[in-house]
């Protein structure tokens, strides 16, 4: 509940942020995530259409851990996976959860408009039903440039 809250705060925070800046220059920077009790999420930094650096990230609930890899897309081409592709396990330290940090990638360029930047994590299950090559995917969290 206090994840939610704390989401809830920030997407308050970021909208009141949004309607005062009427008229200044459309952001690259955003912080999204989705998923139900456990989430993908994304940080993107800059300014404009220049993207300084991505951030993947995965939120598990509570004091519990995950097994996977993040996946980041631009635009829905393959950009990089964290750990090199390798799956690692991630796990929250405080009772109401956490977001990690899967991986960070330095990418200082302009894009265009309109560019779609995505995170996905890959929550390894070991072939349940339902899966992607024992994949499951716990959802896209998506930024769009300017």
């Amino acid at each position: 509940m206090k994840k939610f809250l704390s989401r809830a705060a920030a997407v308050a925070t970021a909208a009141l942020g949004l309607t005062l800046a009427v008229g200044a220059p459309a952001l690259a920077s955003a912080d999204k995530c989705v998923g139900d009790a456990y989430a993908s999420c994304v940080g993107v930094n800059g300014s404009g259409l220049h993207v300084n650096w991505i951030k993947s990230r995965v939120a598990p609930p509570f004091k519990n851990c995950i097994y996977g890899h993040s996946q980041v897309l631009i635009n829905g081409a393959h950009y990089a996976d964290s750990g090199g592709g390798e799956d690692y396990t991630y796990c929250s330290k405080h009772i109401w959860g956490d977001e990690i940090t899967t991986g960070t990638w330095k990418v200082n360029r302009n894009y265009a408009k309109g560019t779609k930047i995505c995170s996905k994590f890959w929550h390894w299950t070991g072939g349940t039903s339902g899966t992607v090559n024992g994949y499951k995917s716990l959802g896209t969290a998506c930024a769009t440039v300017g």
